[in-house]
């Protein structure tokens, strides 16, 4: 009787969250929020294993004796429902492929992605354990100067923990590569450089050198003290990187979520004294830019939000006691865009019900009226919030699709510099 109640009880949080993968809407209840995009990415990224885990559970059940009566044969109906629905999720996952495809094409040599009969795709794109073997990762290396560090440590002791970062490489690097520099999500409040991105370890696979930075964490740290922080990791970078086998000419940023804010307005603000304290002189530019589902407009003029995201945005991260839409402008990535800015590429997922995926369309519209750089759109068919955050089908196509453009940047700077040197 008990292992029959465990089975109703998976049967409903599975049902309810398949569906609601579909659906997409979000509770009210903001703490609630975060578990449920989690729960979304976690069932749109993962069907296969919770399929296999379905499986094992009816055998069990069944071997129990479980589903004598009518209640537990609906019980039993309702979960295979949902392994149809979860065969269609995988199916939907399989889509990212062509976008991938469709968006790389033109600079890509019409490189073809893994296919559902390729060994790659079963080893590695479906595989959530997947970690390739050839990467090795120095940990917790501390960016901040001695005198940043007291600093920190005097308005709370563990925020200095916070000012460090991991470098990911080739276990042996042929010759120099270039670096690119991730900046982790989590609302300016939460997440962590150690998270388990597919992105950070494929691009270090193959062949680029990887720098993921922890930041200050507001409340406790008032932004920008976190836009301040990524340029310090930005400066250890230039300073430190080629030790790594990193070349410190050609850096490109990349970030997700409220990572992502920071690192478009670390590519719009490079070289801004007013966001390098002490560090003034230091070159802080970019090359190109990587955004994931990232936020791009605090002040929401479109009302594309279905909070107040400029209220709790000064309230909550900068520590202002009102809403201030002069300091919002001045931080908003949509607001800084520049006629010289550096290339980007915007990655949302569509089913994303976090961070408005009307927006970052927004953004990239009003990137191609300002500035004569190079964007590109590759909206995410299917993908939830933190779909980047599992390995899957989806987060490594993306990653496939972000290490040709970025391949395809640096070549054309490489090309550009070559006849300007003739």
């Amino acid at each position: 009787m008990s292992f029959g109640i465990i089975y109703y009880t998976f049967v409903l949080l599975f049902a309810g969250l398949t569906y609601a993968s579909f659906e997409g809407r979000l509770p009210k209840i903001h703490r609630l929020q975060h578990l449920t995009v989690f729960g979304f990415s976690l069932i749109s990224e993962w069907p296969l294993p919770v399929i296999g885990l379905k499986i094992a559970l009816i055998i069990f059940a069944s071997m129990l004796g479980v589903f004598k009566g009518i209640v537990p044969q609906i019980f039993y109906i309702i979960d295979l429902l949902t392994m149809i629905g979860l065969v269609v999720i995988f199916v939907d996952a399989y889509e990212a492929r062509r976008a991938i495809e469709q968006a790389i094409q033109l600079y890509s040599g019409s490189k073809e992605l893994p296919t559902f009969k390729s060994e790659t795709f079963w080893q590695r794109m479906v595989n959530p354990r997947f970690i390739p073997q050839d990467v090795v990762y120095y940990s917790n290396i501390s960016y901040a100067t001695h005198e940043e560090a007291n600093s920190a440590n005097k308005v709370a002791f563990e925020q200095v923990n916070f000012m460090s970062l991991d470098v990911y490489a080739r276990k042996q690097p042929s010759d120099v590569k270039p670096v690119l520099l991730f900046i982790h999500g989590g609302e300016w409040i939460r997440g962590d450089k150690g998270a388990p991105y597919p992105l950070i370890r494929h691009m270090a696979e193959s062949g680029w050198v990887v720098v993921s930075t922890n930041y200050r964490l507001a409340p406790t740290s008032k932004y920008p003290n976190q836009l301040i922080d990524v340029k310090r990791a930005l400066r250890w970078i230039k300073t430190h990187i080629a030790a790594f086998g990193g070349d410190p000419q050609f850096i490109a940023v990349a970030g997700d979520d409220a990572g992502g804010q920071i690192a478009a307005a670390m590519a719009f603000t490079q070289n801004d004294p007013k966001y390098q304290p002490n560090f003034e002189k230091t070159d802080t530019s970019v090359k190109a830019c990587v955004l994931i589902n990232a936020i791009t407009d605090l002040l929401d003029e479109n009302k594309f939000w279905d909070m107040n995201i400029g209220e709790d945005f000064c309230q909550n991260v900068a520590g202002l006691k009102v809403k201030d839409e002069s300091f919002l402008k001045e931080h908003s990535p949509l607001h800084l865009i520049k006629k010289d800015s550096v290339p980007f590429l915007v990655f949302h997922g569509d089913r994303d019900t976090f961070v408005p995926f009307k927006a970052s369309g927004h953004f990239v519209e009003e990137f191609k009226k300002v500035s004569k750089s190079e964007i590109q759109f590759i909206p995410i068919p299917g993908g939830h919030h933190v779909y980047h955050l599992f390995s899957s089908p989806r987060s490594h196509y993306q990653a496939i699709g972000v290490e040709e453009w970025l391949n395809h940047i640096r070549h054309d700077m490489m090309a550009d510099n070559d006849k300007s040197a003739e």
